[in-house]
């Protein structure tokens, strides 16, 4: 009876992230997310953040989009490899 309930929550959940993916906090932090990304590797001295804190702390949207752009441009500017000083692979 549990795995049917779960089953048909499954479909609500995935409507549910779709529409808040598409709310403008959600942009707002995913641009301010991905600008922190971009800022941690030009310059490993400068811990500020591009963030809203009392939007982060309070709206849930702003917050997920904040972790979801974030860790999608850490992940553009990280190196590709196992050399941390080797370049990008071209594609």
């Amino acid at each position: 009876m549990r795995k049917l309930i779960l089953i048909s929550l499954l479909p609500l959940a995935a409507c549910t992230n779709s529409v808040l993916q598409k709310s403008p906090d959600f942009q707002a932090g995913y641009s301010d997310g991905c600008a922190s990304a971009s800022l941690e590797g030009a310059n490993k001295r400068d811990t500020s953040l591009t963030r809203d804190e009392a939007e982060y702390q309070g709206n849930k949207a702003y917050h997920s989009g904040w972790g979801a752009g974030f860790g999608a441009c850490r992940q553009m500017t990280a190196p590709q490899g196992g050399d941390p000083l080797s370049m990008p692979r071209t594609p």
